[in-house]
């Protein structure tokens, strides 16, 4: 095509042929003997050898080989491919480190492998996620540039804006440059389009995300990690431990009176919710407070082995638009027979750990936990004032409506908003005078117990009428709605021997499905529990609570002369109206009552041993437990039927390989898909015995643009690119030789050379005629080479604009 406005005169002097001087020997050591008969067996290895390297990027090695070895340092013609399923082979070798490093670590990380609770040297493994960083990316400019080559090698086109894509991957900004999104303004298929563009995208996401994902799963994580598991037996039956409805039948008489109380009595230190009520009430100095100057978040239970904690909530609905009581108090603790059972067994995990095989062997502060199948009481009070004028008085008597429930679960018809400051419920028969013969001194706190039936309290456990004192004949009172659950939650221990034989029980709600309400940030702030209730949702199992059994919460202290509900409202808190310590009092008591439902369980089965000749004694088999091989303890079948199940999982601290966690598994993909395109190489490389090292720098494209035709559609372009169009403009690879080639003279007549002699490669731009694409495509197992006759760069001569070159008529315009 001819170009009006660039000014080219083909050359008319004579080429000197003598003066050209041809090296002759290193050449061939490009042509495997197949290709070259008379190659030495030498010559064969070593072009084998240079492939390597230069898939490798060692050229400067390559170029130290050709001196060692005395051939001469010149340029020579050179194929572009090699179809040499060997030499393909030997030229993916760049792909083996990266390949390898990352995929044992993804397999490392998905077996978990436990290294230890110290491992020195952890931050030499940066270095190393940094290299391997590096060998990543050069792997993926290989894989970009190889599928690159093969577009050209079959002929097709590619938009500029594609050619140096493989050295641009480790710069996110090629995403969003004018270079990439060139390519979907091109005109070349969409399906190459589309293929191209994926191929480049993947590769630069990849080449930004490998090096940290390889530090994440090369570096081992300090986390618990799992350490063995068994199950145990107890003793009772699910319904035993943790039952529907509680009456005073299973009681103990003497638990009716504080000084003979047990473990297994309902109020069993009451004495705790007197301390957190001192506590709220700032005796304390200030650093031993809770945080933000409020209440403390929990106080301490003791058992037969463990320690427990009751968590006590205050103001649970307090910035929540809901018709509740704003100042109703919630409180939790874990049961106390299965907090007993878990402290023994992790004191024998403690045992068994000194004297075993396991890599666990040298830590002993594991933490034993109960994740599934295990509940804990979950108790929710609210309180609302009301007055009894006198005897006469015959008005009916409203609790507030069930805590925790929807309105939905109500019957509205039965709710009124004017017999206290709340949403209430009225008894259908409890009277007034009924609670004025409360027993006790008129002049102390006293309770009345009341069952509230389920129509229309829906949600409520039971119910109390607290009774003020007083010195008139108007009576103060307290009515007051409990309600309880038992509640999905699991229960950690840890096993370390600074806890002397008694261990911290600690607890939180197991919500696998994710379906109950958020907790608020001020319980995520201070403590592992998590409270939280909201019918139906949570807790799962609702109580039922009879008279009989509650009023065993009501003890009387001889040594007091008094009874527990009187001992703690006299301790009420500070500045606050008595229904808010009224909420904390019945909420904790309650919950401490729930949680010593069958206390007297025991462990059940036999122990697993093992004789120990080093040590001479007789000790617990852990090898069962840590590896997860079985159960450290035995029992009947038959007469463990009715026995309680639990399954203890055992963890410890240390560093481990591990896809725990979301970040891991990330990394993992990140890699694997690395892997993936390394694999789809291997497989091209193998099946098509296709391989070369052509054009994957910037000098050796800029030298093959040299030596092209220049184009009318690149012009103006010398000194910069801004308009995408160019960045879209296709561009092929093909031969540009002086004979006719599709019926056409490229480069004019009067080509000057010797007989033999190779073609050159050239880049074509724009739409090229299809037989001059059939025709001119780059052979493989050819040598290219020769300058086209009668063409060269003009520079210093007559030219009509910027940036002219000068070129023979004939040549490719475009």
């Amino acid at each position: 095509m001819e170009d009006a406005k660039l000014d080219y005169k083909p050359r008319v002097e004579e080429v000197e042929i003598a003066s050209i001087q041809w090296t002759s020997s290193w050449d061939s050591i490009d042509k495997p003997l197949t290709s070259a008969p008379k190659a030495t067996r030498l010559q064969t290895y070593l072009a084998y050898l240079t492939g390597a390297l230069r898939s490798l990027g060692l050229n400067l090695l390559v170029y130290v080989l050709q001196h060692f070895f005395g051939y001469g340092l010149d340029e020579t013609p050179k194929k572009a491919f090699h179809r040499d399923r060997t030499m393909a082979l030997l030229r993916i070798m760049i792909h083996l480190f990266p390949f390898f490093v990352a995929m044992g670590e993804v397999a490392f990380n998905w077996q978990g492998y436990y290294m230890g609770a110290n491992i020195n040297g952890l931050s030499y493994l940066q270095f190393a996620a940094k290299m391997h960083e590096m060998a990543v990316q050069s792997s993926l400019a290989v894989i970009v540039f190889a599928y690159l080559r093969h577009v050209l090698f079959s002929g097709d086109a590619l938009p500029i804006g594609a050619m140096l894509s493989g050295l641009q991957l480790t710069q996110p900004s090629y995403l969003w440059s004018m270079e990439l999104w060139g390519i979907s303004f091109s005109n070349i298929p969409f399906r190459r389009k589309l293929s191209v563009m994926t191929v480049i995208i993947i590769a630069v996401l990849l080449a930004s995300t490998v090096g940290p994902s390889s530090a994440i799963l090369m570096i081992p994580n300090l986390n618990y990690w799992p350490a063995g598991s068994t199950h145990i037996w107890m003793n009772v039956t699910a319904e035993g431990l943790w039952p529907s409805r509680l009456d005073g039948s299973t009681i103990p008489t003497y638990c009716s009176q504080a000084p003979n109380v047990s473990n297994l009595c309902p109020s069993s230190e009451w004495q705790s919710i007197s301390d957190y009520l001192s506590l709220a009430n700032g005796i304390l100095p200030p650093v031993f407070r809770g945080p933000f100057s409020v209440s403390p978040y929990s106080v301490q239970l003791t058992g037969q082995g463990s320690l427990r904690q009751l968590v006590i909530q205050r103001h649970v609905y307090e910035n929540q638009s809901i018709p509740h009581d704003r100042a109703a108090a919630q409180a939790t603790t874990q049961q106390g027979a299965v907090a007993d059972a878990l402290s023994a067994t992790s004191s024998l995990w403690d045992i068994a750990i000194q004297y075993s095989n396991s890599p666990f062997f040298d830590q002993r502060d594991a933490v034993q936990s109960i994740v599934a199948d295990n509940y804990q009481p979950y108790t929710l009070a609210s309180c609302g004032a009301d007055i009894i004028h006198d005897e006469a008085d015959d008005r009916p008597v409203a609790f507030p409506i069930p805590p925790g429930s929807t309105l939905d679960m109500l019957s509205e018809k039965e709710i009124t908003d004017t017999m206290l400051q709340m949403l209430a419920i009225v008894h259908p028969s409890l009277s007034r005078s009924e609670i004025l013969e409360t027993p006790g001194s008129r002049s102390d706190y006293r309770v009345k117990w009341v069952e509230l039936p389920e129509d229309p309290f829906n949600g409520s456990a039971i119910g109390a009428v607290i009774l003020q004192p007083t010195t008139n004949f108007s009576q103060g009172i307290l009515l007051c709605n409990v309600a309880a659950g038992w509640g999905s939650t699991s229960m950690n221990m840890s096993s370390s021997p600074a806890a002397s034989g008694t261990d911290w029980a600690s607890s939180s709600i197991y919500d696998p499905d994710g379906t109950l309400p958020q907790a608020s940030d001020y319980s995520q702030r201070i403590a592992e529990s998590v409270l939280t209730f909201k019918l139906p949702l949570f807790p799962q199992r609702p109580i039922n609570i009879s008279r009989s059994w509650a009023e065993y919460l009501d003890s009387e202290i001889p040594a007091l002369n008094t009874t527990v509900i009187n001992a703690l409202m006299s301790r009420k808190m500070a500045r606050k109206p008595d229904t808010t310590s009224a909420n904390i009092i019945l909420a904790g008591l309650v919950a401490n009552g729930l949680s010593r439902t069958g206390f007297d369980a025991q462990l059940q089965g036999e122990l697993r041993t093992v004789f120990k000749p080093k040590v001479n004694v007789t000790l617990p088999d852990g090898e069962y437990w840590f590896s997860n091989s079985g159960d450290v303890f035995t029992v009947d079948p038959t007469s463990s039927k009715d026995y309680l199940k639990l399954r203890i999982d055992s963890s410890v601290e240390g560093y481990a390989f591990s896809l725990q966690g979301l970040a891991p598994k990330l990394a993992a993909a990140v890699l694997l898909l690395y892997c993936t395109l390394v694999v789809a190489h291997l497989v091209y490389a193998a099946v098509s015995g296709i391989s070369s090292t052509s054009w994957d720098s910037i000098t050796e494209w800029v030298v093959l643009a040299t030596n092209s035709a220049p184009s009318i559609q690149l012009r103006n372009t010398c000194a910069g690119v801004h308009q995408m169009g160019v960045f879209s403009l296709p561009v092929r690879v093909l031969e540009s030789a002086g004979k006719e080639v599709g019926g056409k003279e490229r480069f004019g007549r009067g080509r000057v050379g010797r007989e033999g002699e190779e073609d050159h490669l050239g880049l074509w731009f724009g739409d090229v005629d299809e037989r001059v694409v059939r025709t001119g495509r780059v052979k493989e197992n050819r040598e290219y080479g020769t300058m086209p006759p009668g063409y060269e760069h003009e520079v210093g001569r007559e030219r009509d604009g910027p940036c002219r070159c000068r070129r023979p008529a004939g040549s490719n315009s475009g």
